[in-house]
C-alpha cells in the first residue's frame, strides 16, 4: 500500500491524519491499538453496526482494488493537537468519479460537538480535495433533521440540492468555492 506517513493536514486546533490499509483494519477493531500506534491519548471510540459494515465490506475492498486511491477511500483520523486525542473523523467514500465528484462523510466524536472542530476539519480536507486534479464538486448527504451537519455546511459553503425520503444532499463546487486556494 502507499506510505503516506508524512501526509498530514493541520488547522490551527486539529491534525487531519489518513489512515493506511492497516490502521484502517485497527480502527474498526476498536481495542485502542490504533490510538497506541498513532501516540495518541485512549479514548473509547464506538464504532456502529452500519459504518462498521461499510468499512469491512467498502471501504477495505475498495482500497484492496483502488490502492492509488487511497487517499480519497481511508479515513481520516482528527486530532485535538493540545489534548493529543481523536475528536472525530472524516473522508471520502471513493475516487473523483467521471464528472469530478467526491462524496464526504464525517463524525465528531461525544465530548467535542459543537466546538466548530468539524467546521475546521472540513474547510480544511475539502481545500485538500480541490488541490487533486479531477475533484471539482464534494457532496454531502445528511439527515434531514441533523441541524447541526447542516450549520457545518453551510458554514463552509456547500449548498443543499436536492432531496430524497429523509435526506438532503449538498455540495460544494470547486469553481464556487471560497476560502480554499
Amino acid at each position: 500500500m502507499t506510505s503516506f506517513d508524512k501526509i498530514r493536514l493541520e488547522t490551527s486546533r486539529l491534525y487531519l491524519c489518513p489512515l493506511t490499509y492497516n490502521q484502517l483494519l485497527k480502527y474498526a477493531a476498536l481495542d485502542d491499538s490504533l490510538e497506541l500506534e498513532l501516540r495518541l491519548s485512549p479514548r473509547a471510540r464506538e464504532l456502529n453496526e452500519d459504518f462498521k459494515n461499510t468499512i469491512e465490506t467498502y471501504l477495505i475492498p475498495y482500497i484492496n482494488q483502488h490502492p492509488d486511491q487511497i487517499l480519497f477511500a481511508t479515513i481520516w483520523i482528527i486530532i485535538h493537537r493540545e489534548q493529543n486525542i481523536a475528536v472525530g473523523d472524516i473522508g471520502f467514500n471513493a475516487g473523483p468519479s467521471e464528472k469530478g465528484v467526491v462524496e464526504v462523510g464525517y463524525s465528531t466524536y461525544p465530548g467535542y460537538m459543537n466546538q466548530g472542530y468539524m467546521t475546521e476539519a472540513l474547510a480544511s480536507i475539502s481545500a485538500w480535495a480541490f488541490r487533486h486534479p479531477g475533484v471539482n464538486i464534494i457532496i454531502a448527504q445528511t439527515d434531514r433533521d441533523n441541524v447541526a451537519t447542516h450549520r457545518v455546511l453551510n458554514k463552509n459553503n456547500f449548498m443543499p440540492f436536492a432531496e430524497a425520503d429523509n435526506f438532503l444532499w449538498w455540495r460544494l463546487d470547486k469553481e464556487n468555492q471560497e476560502n480554499y486556494s
